[in-house]
C-alpha cells in the first residue's frame, strides 16, 4: 500500500512543476527588462537603484525556480 509519506519533500515540491516553470519564465523575463531598465537609467539615479535591487532580487528567484526545475526534471 502507498502512502502519502513515501515521498521526500522536494518529490511533493515536484508536483507543481507547472507553476515552477511559470516562476522561472515570469522571473527571467522580468530579469531581461530590469537589465534594459538599468542600462538605461542613469548611474546614481533613483531609478538605477531600485532596477539594481530589482535585478539582484529577480535573479536569486530565477535561479532558485530554474535550480528547481532543474532537479524535477533530472
Amino acid at each position: 500500500m502507498s502512502s502519502k509519506y513515501d515521498k521526500t519533500f522536494l518529490d511533493h515540491l515536484c508536483d507543481y512543476e507547472s507553476a515552477w516553470r511559470m516562476l522561472f519564465v515570469f522571473s527571467a523575463g522580468l530579469l531581461g527588462l530590469m537589465i534594459i531598465w538599468l542600462v538605461a537609467a542613469e548611474p546614481g539615479s533613483e531609478t538605477f537603484v531600485i532596477s539594481l535591487v530589482n535585478v539582484a532580487g529577480l535573479s536569486v528567484l530565477a535561479a532558485l525556480s530554474g535550480g528547481m526545475l532543474w532537479r524535477c526534471l533530472w
